[in-house]
Order: C-alpha cells, then structure tokens, then sequence
C-alpha cells in the first residue's frame, strides 16, 4: 500500500508553461538548463541581491540562484542564519500550487458521479473500476463522511482490471440515475446484476477512456486512486485502500 505523496512525475506534461516576454532574453545558465528539459515558471528576488528563478524538471520544482557576473547558477535550497529553507515557498508559489490549481481543474472537468452533500466543505475524487473490491471498501469506510454532509466524494469510473470492466462501468452511467445505480452496486458489495450493454454510448465510450486517460497522467495505476487538497491546498495522491489514519487524512473531520 503506498503511502499519501505529492504528484508524481507525469502531471509535469499537463502543465502550461507561464509566458515570458519573447524579448527579455534569459541568462545563458538558464538557457542552459531550459535545454536540458527544465522548464521556467518563475522569477524572484533572493537575499543577497540574487536573482532567483524557479523551475520544474519532471514534475519536481527546484530554485535556482543566479550568480552576480550571470554567467554561473547554483541549483538548490537557499538556508537562512536560523536554518530556514527560503526556496521552499517559492517553488510552492510559481511550480506546486499552480500545478494543483491545473490538475484540479482537469479533475472537475471529467466525468464523476457525486455522492454526498453537493455543499460539502471538502471533495474526494476517487478512479474506480467496478470489479475493484478495495475500491468497494474505500466505499463503505467513507460513508460517516458522505452521511455527515462534510465531503462529496467524486467517483471517476475506469475499466482496467477485467475486460469488460468498461461495460460495466458504461452500464452504471448509462442507467437513468447513475448516482442511485453505483450506491447500489457498491452497497451490494459488487452482487447487483446489471445488463452489461451490447453497444456502449459513444459519449459514454469517450469519457471512459478520458478518464482512464487522466487517471495515468496524474499518475494513477492502481485502484482506487484517490485525490484530494491538503490544508496548503495542494494536491495529494493516494493510491490503494488508505488504512484508518490515512482516512482520516483524506477525509478531515467527520
């Protein structure tokens, strides 16, 4: 079972780059390290008069310290006399944040079906496949939370696990009231019968394979695959049923 991180590599490549004006050339060091697949988000200034730039390599953030004569860059932390981390909040500022920001939205843009309180303080999203039994744990162990009114928890549905995961998981949005359908089959532990359909909505089709899509982007390969914002209001993943104190992470107060 993996423990909650922060995103994982591959959100880098959802990622806009922020516009910089196409006149204001960067300093050869940056230059540099633009060609080596680091990517600009952001320019600060640092103690000491330096000129600071954070920057993203494969979905990691990292500052980088521009020395007076511009021809030489320092990569890494920047420590003040009491042993404070001072890069810390501008790669939270110009890589993490936005990031969060852009992942999340993706998430709201895809299709889900919602369970709780649409006035909910906090939101879940949840990648499930309908054969995944700990998808259907993770189901019954969030209901104190849905019941209480103080998450709504989004199920983005995938078919990954049997070959015809897909029709299920179509048959469950393709009924006449999708949220009754999944709290059904999920309370039945898996037993409701349904009739898998002969032809799959295309539009059902499609946002099937987006969310499988967006659930390998975000670095998703198990189910469940679980997404939530912390206190800071970043990101986190976990992948897998989530024991009881991780629960109560994801989750906040009941």
């Amino acid at each position: 079972m993996k423990k909650i991180s922060a995103l994982s590599v591959s959100l880098a490549l959802l990622l806009n780059a922020p516009a910089f004006a196409a006149d204001a050339k960067l300093p050869a060091p940056i230059e540099a390290l633009e060609k080596q697949g680091f990517e600009l988000k952001g320019e600060f200034k640092a103690p000491g008069d330096l000129q600071g730039y954070a920057m993203q390599y494969q979905g990691q953030g990292t500052t980088v310290y521009l020395t007076p004569d511009k021809q030489h860059a320092i990569m890494g932390n920047m420590i003040d006399t009491e042993g404070k981390n001072l890069s810390d909040a501008e790669v939270e500022k110009f890589v993490y944040a936005p990031m969060a920001k852009e992942m999340w939205q993706n998430l709201e843009k895809h299709r889900w079906i919602a369970a709780g309180d649409a006035k909910a303080p906090r939101i879940v999203y949840v990648f499930a496949d309908p054969y995944c039994p700990y998808c259907t744990q993770f189901w019954e162990q969030a209901q104190p939370w849905l019941k209480s009114g103080k998450v709504q928890l989004r199920v983005l549905l995938v078919g990954m696990l049997r070959p015809d995961s897909g029709q299920k998981a179509a048959a469950i949005l393709m009924s006449k009231d999708p949220a009754k359908t999944l709290a059904d089959y999920e309370n039945s532990k898996g037993k409701l019968a349904m009739q898998k359909p002969e032809k799959i909505d295309p539009v059902i089709g499609e946002a099937l394979k987006d969310n499988l899509t967006l659930m390998d982007d975000l670095g998703g390969n198990a189910t469940p695959s679980i997404y939530y914002l912390n206190a800071e209001g970043r990101l986190q993943q976990h992948q897998g049923m989530p024991d009881a104190e991780t629960l109560n992470t994801i989750m906040g107060d009941k």
